[in-house]
């Protein structure tokens, strides 16, 4: 794994500014930083008007855990291309899937909820076709981790979980996965390679995706990673933005 901005990765990042690319983005952690309370989880102004420029010149991207109708909320910058719940919302290839995601995730609740009020620490999150646990404002966060996959482990039928920074995705059997769905959105963009970056577990969907045609970047070094690059920090999510920017107009 390898510094982005080096040159041998800015010669790779240019060179996937010559051709068709898509640019998608993960949003926690990567396009906004993560925060206590997820509702507050939002875009610097500054990287809502990068976004927007790179609209100009590009497709750009946003696929997120979170629901679309949450990403909408949160920031005056919408794609057009939004992938929400990990993959299952916003392509219409996967329409099919929502209406029994949402089944699933209603069962689901039923029988977590009586869980989640014997254990203040734990927050459940409905995205509607998913269910979030998160316990980041837990006091015993190793313990609670422990005791939300204990609950999701009698769950009926059985979750995909997600391990994120603090929060336990659960995804219903079946369901698309990121990385599903960038392929498709690359079928559905018409381009000949794509960026993708991201800072989580939930990105390795996308990170280990066996297609020369990608270029994947980690928010953070990380040695179990199938991202070929990595950037230190969020912060550095501009000077991404800007140093794409540059490249396709010609700076």
């Amino acid at each position: 794994m390898k510094y982005l901005f080096t040159e041998e990765g800015q010669k790779i990042l240019e060179s996937f500014c010559f051709t068709p690319t898509l640019f998608a983005f993960d949003y926690d952690g990567t396009l906004a930083q993560i925060v206590e309370t997820p509702s507050e989880a939002k875009m610097t102004s500054t990287t809502q008007f990068l976004l927007s420029e790179l609209e100009r010149v590009a497709p750009v991207a946003i696929i997120s855990g979170r629901g679309m109708e949450d990403l909408r909320t949160l920031n005056r910058f919408h794609p057009k291309y939004l992938i929400g719940n990990h993959g299952l919302e916003g392509l219409k290839a996967h329409s099919g899937c929502l209406q029994t995601a949402k089944t699933v995730c209603e069962l689901w609740k039923r029988t977590l909820f009586p869980f989640i009020k014997k254990h203040p620490g734990i927050d459940l999150e409905d995205k509607g076709y998913s269910l979030a646990l998160h316990y980041r404002k837990s006091r015993a966060k190793g313990a609670t981790k422990l005791l939300a996959l204990e609950a999701c482990a009698e769950l009926n039928p059985p979750p995909r979980l997600i391990m994120g920074k603090c929060v336990v995705d659960l995804i219903p059997p079946g369901a698309p996965h990121k990385g599903m769905a960038f392929l498709e959105l690359m079928l559905e963009c018409n381009v000949k390679t794509a960026f993708y970056i991201g800072d989580d577990d939930t990105d390795e969907d996308i990170f280990t995706l066996p297609d020369t045609r990608l270029l994947a970047v980690r928010v953070g070094k990380k040695s179990a990673t199938g991202a070929q690059f990595y950037i230190r920090e969020q912060y550095e999510i501009n000077r991404v933005l800007e140093t794409i920017i540059g490249y396709l107009k010609g700076a």
